[in-house]
Formats: C-alpha cells, structure tokens, sequence
C-alpha cells in the first residue's frame, strides 16, 4: 500500500498549504481571547490530548490490533485539532472563538505532546513486535512537527499583514487539506482495492469509531465541567476531528518505507470518515437552540 512517487511529491506541497492555511485564520484576536478567558481553551485542550490518546489505546486494546495498526491509531488519537473543526463548529452555532483557541494551543504544544503521548501509549503497544523498523522516531517527528509549525507562523504574519489574502489563504490550505486526503485515498483504492476488500474487519472499526467516541466524550466531559451549550459543541467538534493530513505527514516523513503501509491504514479510514461524521454531528447540533 505504499503511496506513488507523485504523491510524495505533492504530500508536503499540499501539508504547507494546508499548516499556511491554518496559521492565517489565527489573529491577534485570537491571542487576547484566549488570554481572557483561558479556561475553557484548556479544558477543551485537556479533552484533546487527554480523552483522544486514552480513546485510541482502549480500541486498540479491543479490538487486539497488530502492533503496526495499533501505532497508526495512535498517532492518529494523539494529533489534534486542525481547520476543519473551525468550520464544523460554525456550522453547529457553537464557541467558534473558544474553537480557534483550542487550534492555536494544539498546534503550537503539538511538537511536545505529540511525541510525549506516543511514549506514553504506543511505545508498550508496539514493545511486543519483534520487527526493528518498529519503533517510534521520536527526533524525526518532533523536527516534522518543528517544521509544519513554520507555514503556521508565516500564516499569523499573513493575517496581521493582509486579512483578505489571509481568508483566501485560508480558503485554499482548508482545499490543499481535503485534495490531500483525496489523492491519497484515491490511489490506494485504485492500487490496493483487492487488499482493503480482505483487510480484517476490526481495523475498519478503529477507523470509524474513533471519531464519533471522541464527539460523545468530548461533549460529556465539558458538560461535566460545567461549560455553557455552545461551548460544549465546540469541545465536542474539536476532541472528536483529528487533524488526518498532520497524522499522514508523520507517518510518511518519519517512519522507514517498509512500515509505512500498514500504519497508514487507520489515519486513510479516519479521514474517510471523519468529515462526514462531523458534518452530521454539526447539522444535528445546530436543529437544536443554543442554551443561553
């Protein structure tokens, strides 16, 4: 299932794209809110990197994935937030200042807790593989994740610069984003169509379940925290949509060749899936009144 020399080639032009994107719908205002009222922004980064990893280990756990399926699942359990989650969390008339907070604080602590959070849950899951090229490299994910940060800080210099060239910035990485996904997906259907047709079912599980467990716990736990309604359909969105292209990036500027097939299975099902889950999620979301 390994991806074709021209989508190599366009992974990390469509990755800048997507990371400029992101960092352009980020202002100064976004700053001062988060400064203001930093609570919320941090229970909902809590559910993120909290909730999301335990989620992806207990699927893992179940449904007894081999460790290369597992490890996929667990990068794409510990990358979080992204764009997408912005626009989804409009669409439900949720927090959407509380939204882009909790981007920001994903994307600017990810190079740290990324990497931590996979020493944490995927290094004991992949312990029992007796394959070499198994392991986490954890020097060439923090410097993949080091440099996806440059586009994002060329993006907040974009904004603050030029707001109109920022939204159509903006625009196009949330394009190079879904185009992304698609290629990818597209070819691995078209080259691996037989193979996925015989891949064991309960790896087409972790793909799917992982989202909508990360929507429902999300939602419950900010309620529990005693967030208002429009927030906890922020946190909801946020927990629940991982950033798949950050995962993809990973897995292919980090891991050798060899082992790369098998990790991407579960982040390829995830993106799949994941869009329309969350637009279902959002368009429930918004039939109901926003509590006061």
């Amino acid at each position: 299932m390994n991806l074709s020399a021209t989508e190599i080639l366009l992974m990390p032009a469509f990755m800048f794209l997507l990371m400029l994107g992101m960092g352009a719908t980020l202002s100064a205002d976004s700053f001062r809110q988060l400064l203001r009222h930093p609570a919320p922004a941090f229970i909902g980064l809590a559910s993120q990197y909290g909730w999301m990893p335990l989620i992806a280990l207990a699927l893992a756990l179940a449904l007894n994935l081999p460790p290369p399926i597992a490890l996929g699942l667990m990068i794409m359990g510990c990358v979080a937030g992204g764009s997408v989650s912005n626009f989804f969390t409009y669409i439900a008339r949720g927090d959407l200042s509380l939204s882009v907070s909790m981007t920001v604080i994903s994307t600017l602590t990810g190079f740290v807790m990324i990497p931590l959070l996979l020493s944490i849950y995927a290094a004991p899951l992949i312990g029992q593989s007796g394959s070499s090229n198994l392991q986490i490299p954890y020097g060439k994910i923090v410097a993949t994740l080091l440099v996806i940060i440059v586009p994002v800080a060329l993006g907040i210099v974009l904004r603050s610069r030029s707001p109109v060239w920022a939204g159509r910035m903006e625009r196009g990485g949330s394009i190079a984003g879904f185009a992304m996904i698609f290629i990818i997906v597209a070819g691995v259907l078209f080259r691996h169509g037989d193979a996925l047709m015989q891949t064991d079912a309960r790896v087409y599980l972790a793909g799917l379940l992982l989202a909508p467990t990360g929507f429902v716990i999300g939602y419950l736990s900010s309620s529990a925290m005693g967030l208002a309604s429009a927030q906890r359909r922020a946190v909801a969105l946020e927990t629940g949509s991982q950033n798949t292209p950050l995962a993809l990036a990973i897995i292919l500027l980090s891991f050798p060749a060899e082992v790369q097939p098998e990790i991407m299975i579960v982040p390829l099902l995830y993106g799949v899936t994941v869009v329309p889950l969350a637009a279902l999620l959002a368009w429930w979301f918004r039939r109901i009144p926003v509590e006061q």
